[in-house]
């Protein structure tokens, strides 16, 4: 029987081992092996990034408020230089009033010294608050103040010119012009800086730096003070107090009053003078009345001058618009 060969071509051993089938391959990337991950995680570095963004939201607060402190300092301390200017203003103008309600018992060579160096001190003020260092929170006030002292010192140049012309004896008209034009300026003065004074201690109170605002006073009390009539009284008494008395000063009312009357034909001997009121404002103006049996009660307005007296006015009533019109003071009382 024949032999069959099978058609499988014989194997031979080489020594080396065969991959089997059944082994795996190893996949290879396409690109290079990516490396090691270095430096810290994700989650350290979203946390550092936190802690960061806090650290300057909180110094950046913490720099807001101490310039708005820093602010607030710089205000006090401006209220502090600004207070002194308005205390010298208000010292000025407590010195006016007094002069200004009895000029008429002072040396006109007095008088002139006193205007003139009220007049340089206003300037004075006004020069040096120019000078003040203004802080952010004060900027939209300084130029007000410096407005307000300014025309303290422009009013009082324009009265010193009127009240020295009418001592002088020079033009009535041109003086009392002078003069109204100077308490005008005096009058918007005042209002201004009384302005001023409450918006910034409004301004102190809403930094809270407990500071207080120096009251600046008043040269001119009443706005009324400025009309024409007012101004005209006011010269006429400056000028001419006894322009409407019949003789000269005494030294006592009774003596006036007697000279008074016995220049106009009147027994007095009968009289009986008492006083009936007196200007709180000014000693130097006041009203004396006198009573006789079966007559009525005369009065006698008086105004003391350089130690002497003369009666203004005269007559069994005496109105609050006589009397205003004579020079006397608003303040006192008409009988």
């Amino acid at each position: 029987m024949a032999k069959r060969y099978s058609p499988k071509q014989p194997r031979y051993s080489t020594g080396k081992k065969t991959r089997s089938s059944a082994s795996k391959r190893r996949i290879r990337s396409a690109g290079p092996t990516p490396g090691k991950r270095r430096g810290p995680a994700p989650i350290l570095i979203i946390a550092a990034i936190i802690v960061l963004l806090v650290i300057c939201w909180v110094f950046g607060r913490g720099c807001s408020g101490s310039q708005q402190a820093q602010e607030n300092d710089r205000l006090s301390t401006y209220a502090a230089d600004a207070n002194k200017s308005l205390q010298r203003s208000a010292s000025i103008a407590q010195r006016f009033n007094t002069l200004a309600n009895g000029i008429s018992s002072v040396p006109k060579s007095d008088a002139e010294a006193q205007l003139t160096q009220m007049e340089n001190d206003c300037k004075s003020v006004a020069a040096t608050f120019a000078k003040t260092k203004v802080p952010s929170k004060a900027t939209d006030l300084q130029p007000v103040a410096q407005l307000a002292f300014d025309m303290r010192a422009r009013g009082l140049a324009e009265f010193n010119k009127g009240i020295t012309g009418v001592l002088n004896g020079t033009d009535r008209n041109a003086a009392a012009q002078s003069v109204a034009k100077g308490l005008e300026d005096l009058i918007i003065g005042d209002r201004v800086l009384e302005e001023y004074r409450n918006s910034l201690a409004g301004k102190l109170k809403s930094a809270k730096t407990g500071g207080q605002v120096a009251d600046p006073g008043l040269f001119v009390a009443s706005i009324d003070s400025a009309s024409s009539s007012s101004v005209n009284s006011y010269l006429l008494s400056i000028a001419a107090p006894a322009s409407k008395t019949q003789g000269s000063a005494a030294s006592a009312p009774s003596t006036a009053i007697a000279a008074y009357l016995k220049n106009k034909g009147i027994d007095s001997s009968a009289m009986t003078l008492s006083v009936a009121s007196v200007s709180k404002s000014d000693a130097g103006w006041k009203v004396d009345k006198a009573t006789e049996s079966g007559k009525p009660t005369s009065y006698f307005l008086l105004h003391g001058i350089n130690g002497g007296w003369n009666v203004v006015d005269y007559g069994t009533s005496l109105t609050a618009a006589k009397m205003k019109a004579d020079g006397a003071p608003a303040d006192l009382p008409a009988p």
